[in-house]
């Protein structure tokens, strides 16, 4: 583990620097009076339209057993209207892109996303999820809640995530940055169904994770191209019940797309992984995330 841990943070000085060396060749250009575009060029969004198609999930996984439990539910379309920094929209669940092979999972999901100019970001989420299965056709009985709240600071000034995820921006030039902060979570699990690997959540299981992060953001930029990935991760400290133990989070996003004058197409995705109770009896990991297609569209 320790080894996989030093090559990817090799590999991650190695991009960062190059990300680096992009940006400290603009500033000599601009020093020199050659005319070149600043790193982030914000772009006019006085209206904008956007549509979009997105799809959530959660999965449950026992560890160290060949059980996963996972949702079914139909991809949403979302349409909104933006004024200035001000968006409202609103989405539906479209009846027949599921499988039918299964219930229909029951859901409200809640996202919230706020960046402080490009210093830092703050994450939240409410999930909640009622009718999951397995991989042998059957329908489980399980509900789950998730909810959780991350604060991230980034240590490039000159690296913008908010432009790759609110898309009212583009960076100009390839780099990167390193990021640290923290997060508190909260999962409650609970299951009426008799199988027996769940037998552990017949009472709800009520989870906190705490604890602090790092990880890294790296921009792409090929002319009016981007692609961003970026993760932050953590060890964190779990209270399940009274009961103290550690547990690992993961909080990775990537974000794809082009910008012309006046429209944006993107992809993105975003997601949580929260593995609970290291070197302890039952053990298992919790996976939700959104991914989706949106265009939007600006006219002033």
């Amino acid at each position: 583990m320790f080894r996989h841990l030093t090559i990817v943070f090799i590999l991650l000085l190695f991009v960062s620097g190059a990300g680096h060396a992009q940006v400290e060749e603009m500033k000599k250009a601009r020093d020199a009076g050659e005319a070149t575009e600043p790193v982030i060029v914000k772009l006019k969004n006085l209206l904008t339209f956007k549509a979009s198609l997105t799809y959530n999930f959660m999965l449950l996984e026992q560890v160290g057993q060949n059980y996963t439990f996972e949702t079914n539910r139909p991809w949403d379309l979302g349409l909104g209207i933006g004024i200035k920094n001000l968006f409202l929209g609103f989405s539906f669940s479209i009846p027949f892109l599921y499988d039918k092979n299964f219930e229909k999972s029951q859901s409200y999901n809640f996202n919230f996303n706020h960046f402080s100019k490009d210093k830092s970001f703050s994450n939240g989420y409410f999930k909640y999820y009622n009718g999951f299965h397995d991989r042998h056709e059957h329908n489980i009985d399980l509900k789950i809640i998730s909810l959780g709240f991350s604060q991230t600071y980034i240590l490039n000034r000159e690296h913008s995530i908010k432009t790759a995820y609110n898309l009212d921006g583009r960076q100009t030039v390839s780099n990167g940055s390193f990021l640290v902060g923290g997060g508190v979570f909260f999962n409650s699990i609970r299951s009426g169904s008799d199988n027996e690997q769940l037998s552990d959540y017949s009472k709800p299981q009520n989870l906190f994770f705490f604890g602090p992060n790092f990880g890294y953001s790296h921009t792409f930029v090929i002319n009016k191209f981007f692609v961003n990935v970026l993760s932050t991760f953590g060890i964190n400290g779990i209270v399940n019940n009274g009961n103290f133990s550690l547990g690992f989070q993961a909080l990775p996003k990537f974000s794809l797309g082009y910008h012309s004058k006046n429209w944006t197409f993107n992809v993105a995705g975003s997601y949580t992984f929260l593995y609970d109770k290291i070197n302890t009896k039952n053990e298992h990991n919790l996976v939700s995330g959104t991914i989706g297609v949106s265009y939007l569209r600006r006219f002033l």
